[in-house]
């Protein structure tokens, strides 16, 4: 099991610099962000819990760049359909990630369903530790938004 520190890393790691990130709200995005606070693209979602997969793939449809959703477990579970979509869709550039640390942590620590041991259109699911709070994003929306945009379009 890794921390989520670590499997962001690994992450990034893997897919490099020229890749559009997209996360998911909550503590993932917060950890991400504290970790690439100068990276211009990265897509923080702030307020839209389980969507980074689905907008990914709206991204990725639209971009010859590789795009990579950050997603927490419980969080995929509430839009679990995407994945039938992702799946059909078959795009060469999109990757999803989910990070399982078994809950919603950033919203109490309330036990989820268990995942299966993967799904259609998802990457890899990686088992992580609980590893709590860290500050908020420090970028408002439009600022993110627009940097993003600049990525990449170059």
């Amino acid at each position: 099991m890794l921390t989520r520190k670590e499997a962001i890393e690994y992450i990034f790691d893997r897919h490099g610099k020229n890749t559009v990130y997209v996360t998911n709200t909550g503590f993932l995005s917060r950890a991400i962000y504290n970790l690439y606070p100068n990276n211009k693209n990265i897509l923080y979602m702030q307020g839209s819990m389980g969507l980074s997969p689905a907008i990914a793939l709206g991204m990725a449809k639209n971009t010859t760049k590789d795009v990579v959703a950050f997603v927490g477990d419980a969080s995929l579970l509430m839009h679990l359909g995407i994945t039938h979509t992702i799946r059909d869709e078959n795009l060469f550039n999109l990757y999803i990630y989910v990070l399982d640390n078994s809950c919603h942590e950033s919203v109490g620590k309330y036990i989820c369903s268990d995942l299966e041991l993967s799904y259609s259109g998802v990457t890899e699911i990686i088992k992580i530790t609980n590893d709590g709070k860290v500050p908020r994003v420090g970028l408002d929306c439009e600022t993110n938004v627009n940097q993003l945009r600049k990525f990449i379009n170059g």
